[in-house]
């Protein structure tokens, strides 16, 4: 098998305090950032996640917020995100069929739906409509609409990626006032739906399957 980058003492440390946790029914999981850089070492950490029989698996995009805004540069590209996601659900179709109940998660990237709904026609397309369906559902992007976040001096977010952009602060007023406010253009927009979003997001017909995806991103880059 393909050797996992870095795999030293703090691999060690880190699979042997997982196998504990895993060993005492505790759920465990193991987290991937998706980088150009790392993209090649995805095969073999899933291919541990399998072994291991870790009961879940996260593959984090990077989102144009904080650190990730400042390594932008680092970004996987588009044919290199298609490959990992392939990658990811052919994993997961090979768990299902063989019983092993594993959870796998993308984040920070709410096209992953769409692609889900590409990738599932090809090999399921009787399941299409049903899984659109729930898809849409679903509803992508949830930033100021289903998420929020509260930091650790009271000020609320949209999410954890907006950390730079406070809606306001719990000591001067209540969430419920906080959240429901909509005189801030930001957060009409979010919980605005369909969102009204421009460009090719806004021509997209898949919008109401990611909601525009990570309006973050798209903050940073416009």
């Amino acid at each position: 098998p393909a050797r996992v980058p870095g795999g030293g003492g703090a691999v060690r440390e880190s699979r042997g305090g997982i196998r504990v946790a895993r060993d005492a029914g505790v759920e465990a999981g193991t987290r991937f950032p998706l980088p150009k850089d790392n993209a090649h070492a995805l095969p073999a950490l899933l291919e541990l996640t399998e072994r291991e029989r870790i009961d879940k698996f996260y593959l984090s995009h990077l989102n144009y917020a904080g650190r990730g805004n400042n390594n932008r540069a680092l970004d996987a590209m588009f044919e290199t995100t298609r490959q990992a996601m392939d990658l990811v659900f052919d994993t997961a179709w090979r768990g299902v069929q063989a019983g092993a109940a594993r959870e796998i998660v993308t984040g920070n990237n709410d096209a992953d739906g769409v692609y889900l709904l590409l990738w599932a026609r090809i090999r399921f397309p009787q399941m299409q409509a049903h899984l659109r369906a729930n898809l849409v559902q679903w509803g992508g992007n949830a930033s100021g609409l289903h998420v929020a976040t509260i930091d650790n001096i009271g000020n609320v977010h949209p999410d954890s990626m907006w950390w730079h952009y406070p809606l306001g602060n719990l000591r001067k007023r209540p969430f419920s006032e906080i959240w429901s406010d909509v005189s801030d253009p930001l957060m009409a927009g979010l919980k605005r739906q369909p969102r009204a979003v421009k460009g090719r997001c806004g021509a997209c017909p898949s919008l109401d399957i990611c909601g525009g995806n990570t309006r973050v991103r798209a903050q940073q880059l416009t």
